[in-house]
């Protein structure tokens, strides 16, 4: 053990080494770093070389700058620097924005003014990249102009003079031209040109494919409504779920990222606000630098605001079910310069209520069925926080830290309470009435990043380093017929420390990606019982290395994206103390991973294959044997193998119509499934375990529309489902191959004055696929949202789901087992209303770029 720890440090040691070394040669590449001497030239002169040297546009006023004169050398200087040079000792002042550079005049009083304002669509939400100009009243003469940044602001040098107009413009929308004041805010509102009794609308479709992804516009679109992100992401084109736990269609569980920054715990998104994102973007074909088990991922880009000083984000979530849930957060923000400071607090009271009515049938030496009734209850009220710092060195380099605790307020409770009748060959031979308790105390978790991003010339770079340490404790106590019947008590530890480097670089026509990733983990698993079973004392150290390498191409109308991943994976198992060689196994994969995409006009169409490897959970590996109740247990397999995946897909669209086809051939599928535990030694017992299935296919398709009628703008999806998996290998009989269909209308009303309604319905149908038979079920949800204040900074929102009660908890009627059979009809709370209420002030974007390291093992944790 601990010779590992002194290994996996050096190796770190010596990853950061090795990526510090590459800095000064970096460096030498840089070729946007300013050389330059000036003598005796105008200072309009300066400004203009400065801005053909830097590849930034300046702004600034002529006739103030023109009577000025610059004699100055500057030697490799950014922009921003250089410009601060050639201004000194004179009367000006610059301001950097996210695509040029504002210099204005400062009076006598050395008071600097700005021409500054928001751009905004009929309902309020910002329009970026309109045109904005400042023209003489008089004779309409152009005096300066710049585009709206993604919130929709705009900043202009002040001519310090009267009778000026502002005219903005942008595609889809009426042009305005009203008087230039200090500060401006101008609703755009759309364009219609009427020729013989048909109106056409300019409009920009909700969903569009570029670069073999699914690009979804949030602002200004109904979406930027829906109250969070974690709402909000439910609506995207082929995706579903909630609250954190989503599917892409025929991809599985994605991989989330917000600002280039993994998202490693799903509350995040209930923080973030819909109405701050720019928009988010579907990777249904993950290149190479994305971890082996990443089938999809979804990459959220929020509207980029520079506001410097304290700014902050508050938001209260809270609905009501059988059992209430509470979340509120706080989000403070301090910016100055290049320091970007943040702190970020949580805090979420759950509380859970389901049911669940359960048939088995068990044939061994006798035929054994069990009838049974269970509630069960739980609560868990947790909080969450980060402090960190982002330090943006100049325009091409930053840095920065960030430390996350987390903790449970209290201890977690979990309580069941069940009746059950059991039958042999028809005879009842008990009645139980049980009461099991789980009661834990997650410590306290540590989770720290660090990062460091730049540009040198033609190279980018980003380095991430990771740890993360935590652990957890449950006990189990079960009552049958008032009698303490088990007990049990699990200890689980965890530490992480992952490090990864990517270097980016241009090379012939495209990009050239490529790096490393390393991942070390160490797990404790300590199970103590009183008797019904036995301990388990589990130890797995587990080491991942990556190297890898992108590379994309545009040729004309088509993309090309080509990768390859080589993945080794080194784990020493310990029982009890004692190294186990069996479960000790080393893996070499290579996984590559090639996509090719069309675009023209209106039509688009992708093709890709990857190849993905995917790791059990530690969960899932554990040896202990679990009490569930006096005749059913649970355990893992610590001898399951990594999944492999052989992915293929196609897509393909026309305007607002989308069409995704997939197909998906997986070696050693995991699977949960009942069997006899012991008939001599426990009679009547089943046992829940898990197992892999040699080889399982899955196929099937999607369409999604999204077109706009009005105020109307509905998403419709149609998707179909097939499941091949022959699990006769673990001795279950049934195999089933029927198409499950889906169906999805998500209605969308934007009305006047802020207002927004949403209403979606859904419904599966039933199908009988693999060994399970699952149910028809279905859902409608209603939201209604409004906006306040001139800025939309005030939402709230009220909300209700699952409005008929037709959500079932459990999807199948029938599940089939080794010489078992179980019919189940679960609920879990789902029917639902709720309100939101968010308010943000001074809102700024974070700078923080920290993407992480080793975010699959993570989630194996």
């Amino acid at each position: 053990m601990k010779q590992l720890e002194i290994h996996s440090w050096v190796r770190s040691i010596l990853c950061i080494a090795l990526f510090l070394s590459w800095i000064p040669f970096l460096q030498a590449q840089e070729k946007r770093l300013i050389d330059l001497e000036l003598n005796e030239v105008p200072l309009s002169t300066a400004l203009r070389q400065l801005e053909r040297e830097g590849g930034k546009n300046i702004l600034f006023v002529n006739d103030e700058v023109e009577a000025y004169r610059v004699t100055v050398r500057i030697q490799k200087q950014p922009l921003a620097e250089a410009i601060r040079f050639v201004l000194k000792d004179k009367p000006f002042i610059c301001l950097e924005r996210q695509d040029y550079f504002v210099v204005q005049r400062m009076d006598k009083n050395k008071k600097v003014e700005y021409i500054q304002g928001k751009v905004v669509n009929e309902q309020g939400q910002p329009i970026p990249y309109a045109n904005v100009l400042v023209l003489h009243a008089g004779d309409s003469t152009f005096v300066n102009g710049c585009v709206t940044e993604d919130d929709g602001t705009f900043l202009l040098p002040d001519p310090y003079a009267d009778h000026y107009l502002l005219r903005v413009t942008y595609v889809g929308y009426q042009s305005q031209t009203v008087t230039c004041l200090a500060e401006n805010y101008l609703q755009m509102q759309p364009q219609e040109n009427q020729l013989k009794e048909v109106t056409v609308t300019a409009t920009r479709p909700l969903v569009e494919r570029k670069n073999g992804a699914y690009l979804t516009h949030i602002t200004g679109t109904p979406l930027s409504l829906m109250g969070s992100a974690a709402d909000m992401i439910a609506h995207l084109p082929f995706v579903t779920g909630s609250d954190g736990n989503y599917s892409v269609i025929g991809r599985g569980t994605p991989e989330i990222y917000i600002n280039g920054r993994k998202v490693r715990d799903t509350s995040e998104l209930s923080r973030l606000q819909a109405n701050e994102i720019l928009s988010a973007e579907i990777i249904t074909t993950p290149g190479a630098r994305y971890a082996s088990d990443v089938k999809a991922v979804i990459r959220i880009r929020t509207i980029r605001q520079r506001g410097q000083g304290l700014s902050g984000s508050f938001y209260a979530d809270y609905n009501q079910g059988h059992a209430g849930k509470g979340n509120e957060g706080i989000t403070l923000n301090y910016r100055t310069g290049g320091l970007d400071i943040f702190a970020k607090t949580y805090f979420q009271e759950s509380n859970s209520y389901s049911t669940n009515q359960t048939i088995t049938q068990m044939q061994t030496s006798s035929l054994w069925e069990s009838h049974s009734d269970q509630k069960t209850t739980g609560r868990n009220n947790y909080f969450n926080g980060e402090i960190g710092l982002n330090y943006e060195l100049n325009e091409n380099q930053s840095l920065g830290v960030r430390y996350a605790p987390e903790q449970n307020i209290g201890e977690y409770q979990n309580t069941s309470i069940s009746s059950t009748d059991m039958y042999r060959d028809g005879v009842l031979v008990d009645q139980l009435e049980s009461d099991a308790r789980n009661t834990g105390k997650k410590g306290l978790e540590h989770a720290v990043n660090a990062y460091y991003t730049g540009t040198f010339g033609k190279w980018d770079i980003d380095f991430n380093a990771d740890f993360y340490q935590g652990r957890n404790r449950n006990e189990q106590i079960v009552l049958n017929n008032g009698e303490t019947d088990a007990t049990s008590t699990n200890r689980i530890k965890n530490r992480l420390v992952a490090a990864k480097l990517i270097a980016t670089t241009s090379v012939w026509k495209g990009n050239l990606s490529f790096g490393t990733e390393e991942t070390w983990t160490d797990r404790r698993d300590r199970f103590e019982q009183d008797g019904f079973s036995a301990d388990a004392d589990d130890h797995i150290q587990q080491t991942i290395a990556s190297a890898f390498a992108d590379y994309s191409l545009e040729l004309g109308t088509f993309s090309l994206q080509a990768g390859l991943r080589y993945e080794y994976q080194k784990t020493h198992y310990y029982e009890a103390g004692i190294f186990q060689p069996s479960q000790s196994p080393d893996y070499h994969h290579v996984l590559p991973v090639i996509s090719v995409s069309y675009r023209k006009g209106d039509w688009n169409a992708g093709l890709g294959f990857k190849l993905n490897k995917i790791n059990p959970d530690y969960t899932m590996l554990s040896s202990a044997i679990s009490y569930i109740n006096k005749y059913q247990y649970s355990n893992g397999n610590p001898h399951l193998v990594p999944q492999i995946h052989r992915n293929l897909s196609l897509d393909g669209g026309w305007k607002w119509i989308n069409i995704s086809l997939f197909y998906d051939h997986t070696l050693d599928m995991y699977t949960s499934y009942l069997k006899p535990y012991h008939d001599e030694t426990h009679p009547g017992v089943s046992l829940h375990t898990k197992a892999s299935i040699p080889h399982t296919y899955a196929y099937g398709g999607g369409i999604y529309a999204s077109p706009k009628i009005g105020c109307w703008q509905p998403n419709i999806s149609a998707d179909v489902f097939w499941f091949h998996s022959d699990a006769r290998s673990l001795g279950i009989e049934q195999y089933w191959n029927e198409p499950q269909f889906s169906f999805r209308l998500d209605n969308n009303f934007l009305l006047p004055q802020g207002w927004y309604i949403n209403l979606t319905g859904s419904i599966n149908t039933q199908a009988r696929q693999s060994y399970a038979i699952f149910n028809r079920q279905g859902r409608v949800d209603l939201r209604i949202s409004k906006t306040f204040l001139p800025d939309q900074s005030l939402q709230i929102s009220l909300a209700g789901y699952d409005l008929f009660r037709t959500a079932k908890r459990t999807r199948f009627e029938h599940i089939y087992g080794d010489r078992t059979n179980t019919y189940a009809d679960g609920y879990m709370d789902s029917q639902r209303i709720g309100v939101r209420v968010s308010y943000k002030f001074n809102a700024t974007k974070s700078k923080y770029k920290g993407s992480g390291a080793g975010q699959s093992e993570k989630s194996r944790l």
